[in-house]
């Protein structure tokens, strides 16, 4: 058995010997230290004299008896539990054995643990008795932290911060001020709300084996639904039923198809884009855009800016001055108090109006100039149906050009299609000089092999065209009935004065003198003049 650095006692048959080991460089063993040892061993009848004289030996290693008795003190190994305050942590001590005392055995730490009521862990066991350091706090026993759930909540799919509108950076680092992106929209069918159930947490347990229950959760709130909103079948989802404008009031998530603008459309709102109906208190400011699915209405004045509605009608309250930039488009009515100086003003249905200036009009129905004024002077009409105005031109002989009887879409419509029938047409004269010029040389048995091959595919691609050409034909045909059917008319309660061109149908007419009070119409050779009844 080892009793210290650089000596040991043993014991034989015949007694007790201390071996001492003199290594150069090193402390000599002192003697305290040896009688320190032999004292904790519970020797008996020790001679001391004999040690002495061992100590003053110069021998590397010397060994001598220091006792007849072979009795020899043993301590076993023992340990000591110790739990942590939050009771989630059991620390071994191991105190170590004297004179080859007996060692622990997992089942005594077992024991041990029992006694102090902790629940064993093998393997903590197996680690600690494998890695002892005495003196030492060894881990013996762990508890299990509980993990927290966490609580339900709603998670919106939109910002539902109320912020000031940012302006958008463009791709060249320029801010358009006009872009604020300031109202929320939707599609019908988004999801709007989302409610996230509660995670329950796992529950722990300390070194004694308790229970630590984990903390409750609490459920997501009731999902706020508000107009124009609709759950899912399985109730976590809340749903747009209309398309338009997100609105969160009194704590509800609501979907207006209707926007209301209180003041103007200036850079306090930037441009608008909405999918559903748009009323404007105010003004719409020159160079901003207004455009909607639905219905467009403006109270006050648009200025040289842009209207468009892609399903309904536009009415403008306080009329538009245009600048020559301002367009106004709907695939419904434009009703307006006044038109002046507009690029364009394209109607599907009707165009009503008190008055329109230097201004360009298109619809597919009629041009209505009825109130107080019916006054129409400069810019061009286009009607499908006809125009009805109490004064059509100026003293000034400004010109102003009006053509009716025949739908803008279907007047494009025919340009469209006569210049690709044209276009067809060229390719097919081309196609046949080409074959005829190959079938001379084939008659003459001239023609190589390798055109053979595109005399073929060039006779083939004539028989193409020609269908191609015939179909079209056709199309051109039936939208030629349409606008010789859908013939219009031009009727002016007042006067229509010098220089106001009238084209109907496949008729025209420039007006050298004033006409009162008439009615003009295509007889289906030129444009005659009647009384406006």
């Amino acid at each position: 058995m080892t009793a210290g650095k650089n000596f040991n006692i043993k014991v034989k048959e015949d007694g007790i010997y201390l071996t001492l080991h003199n290594v150069e460089g090193e402390e000599r063993v002192a003697r305290q230290d040896v009688i320190d040892a032999i004292e904790s061993y519970g020797i008996k009848d020790v001679d001391y004299i004999t040690i002495g004289d061992a100590l003053k030996s110069d021998d590397e290693t010397i060994e001598v008896k220091i006792s007849s008795s072979t009795a020899i003190m043993q301590v076993a190994e023992s340990a000591a539990i110790e739990v942590s305050e939050d009771r989630m942590q059991a620390h071994i001590i191991f105190q170590e054995p004297i004179n080859n005392g007996k060692l622990l055995t997992p089942e005594e730490v077992i024991i041990l643990l029992q006694e102090k009521r902790v629940a064993p862990d093998a393997k903590l066991i197996q680690a600690a008795l494998a890695n002892k350091r005495y003196g030492r706090k060894i881990l013996i026993a762990e508890g299990r932290e509980p993990l927290n759930g966490s609580d339900g909540f709603l998670k919106f799919h939109f910002d539902k911060s109320n912020i000031k509108p940012k302006p958008k950076i463009m791709e060249d680092g320029t801010v358009n001020f006009k872009q604020l992106d300031m109202f929320k929209l939707c599609n019908r069918g988004d999801v709007l709300v989302t409610s996230v159930p509660a995670q329950e947490g796992k529950d722990g347990v300390d070194v004694y084996g308790n229970v630590m229950p984990a903390p409750k959760t609490r459920p997501a709130g009731a999902i706020p639904r508000g107009k124009g909103t609709v759950l899912s079948p399985d109730g976590q989802h809340l749903l747009a039923d209309v398309s338009g404008q997100l609105v969160l009031k009194e704590n509800k998530v609501s979907v207006s198809p209707h926007l209301e603008i209180p003041g103007n459309v200036d850079n306090a709102t930037g441009n608008i884009d909405f999918n559903g109906q748009v009323t404007i208190r105010g003004n719409v400011i020159s160079g901003f855009t207004v455009k909607a699915v639905g219905n467009i209405e403006v109270f006050g004045v648009c200025e040289a800016a842009k209207l468009v509605s892609t399903e309904g009608s536009v009415v403008l309250g306080g009329g538009i001055q245009g600048a020559d930039k301002g367009e106004v488009s709907a695939a419904g009515d434009i009703t307006a108090k006044f038109i002046e100086s507009c690029k364009s003003v394209t109607a599907g249905g009707n165009v009503i109006t008190d008055s329109v200036r230097k201004s360009n009009i298109k619809c597919d129905g009629s041009a209505m100039l009825v109130g107080k004024n019916g006054l129409l002077v400069g810019g061009s009409v286009t009607a499908g149906e006809k125009l009805v105005a109490t004064t059509v031109g100026s003293p000034m002989g400004t010109l102003t050009e009006i053509e009716v009887g025949g739908s803008p879409k279907e007047l494009n419509k025919q340009k469209d299609l006569a210049a690709e029938f044209n276009k067809l047409k060229d390719e097919y004269e081309k196609c046949d000089k080409g074959v005829e010029t190959l079938n001379i040389l084939r008659k003459r048995d001239q023609l190589p092999p390798d055109k053979k091959a595109l005399l073929a595919k060039m006779i083939n691609m004539k028989m193409v065209l020609r269908d191609k050409m015939t179909k079209m034909q056709e199309e051109i045909d039936g939208v030629n009935r349409n606008l010789a059917v859908n013939v219009g008319t031009v009727s002016v309660k007042n006067v229509i004065r010098p220089g106001v061109r009238i084209t109907i149908g496949n008729a025209q007419m420039t007006i050298r003198d004033e006409l009162s009070n008439c009615r003009l119409r295509n007889n289906g050779e030129k444009i005659a003049i009647g009384p406006n009844i």
